[in-house]
């Protein structure tokens, strides 16, 4: 009797196995096909967050070993061409985006975080295709944050603006939190 194979499963499944082999040794945890982004241990959470070349390279390894494009070692040999660089920097600031947003999550900081729910090879996918309408999926400040009065008289989109300046402040205090051993 014949075998059904669910075609996208085995698609994400290779995907996750090319995108997360550099993160199996670098964090050692257990990366899948189905791993969110709320599945990602403080620790991981917070080196992906945090800003530095080798964090995002650690990105980069994501999205080109999950769009079959090799590690980053090809990127930072120069062994592709510009329109692809581009593409993959813009889809790790949009992954990125969400990675902090996570952050915030966690602190309580931001509601409503979009597509949280989705395994983190299928948002890299998205970001992939979708490109900048990927980015116009934003968390809204929590009721319960200290500046909330002040973000909710602003614009639309000035409360964008005002969530990124947020940003370096949400993984210091997250990091503070790490430090002190407190959960997150």
């Amino acid at each position: 009797m014949a075998e059904i194979i669910d075609l996208e499963r085995f698609r994400h499944r290779v995907a996750a196995d090319k995108g997360f082999r550099t993160w199996l040794s670098r964090f050692q945890e257990q990366f899948g096909p189905d791993t969110r982004l709320k599945d990602l241990s403080p620790r991981t959470l917070l080196y992906l967050a945090s800003p530095g070349e080798e964090n995002l390279y650690v990105v980069f390894d994501l999205i080109m070993g999950s769009r079959g494009l090799g590690g980053s070692v090809r990127f930072r040999l120069d062994e592709m061409e510009t329109s692809t660089k581009l593409k993959i920097m813009d889809t790790a600031l949009l992954v990125l985006d969400r990675i902090r947003y996570e952050v915030m999550r966690r602190l309580g900081w931001v509601e409503e975080v979009p597509d949280e729910d989705v395994p983190l090879i299928r948002l890299v996918a998205l970001a992939w295709d979708q490109g900048a309408a990927f980015g116009k999926g934003r968390p809204r400040l929590s009721g319960q944050h200290p500046d909330y009065d002040l973000y909710s008289c602003l614009p639309e989109r000035e409360q964008v603006m005002f969530l990124r300046r947020l940003i370096p402040r949400a993984v210091a205090t997250f990091q503070a939190l790490q430090e002190r051993g407190e959960p997150t």
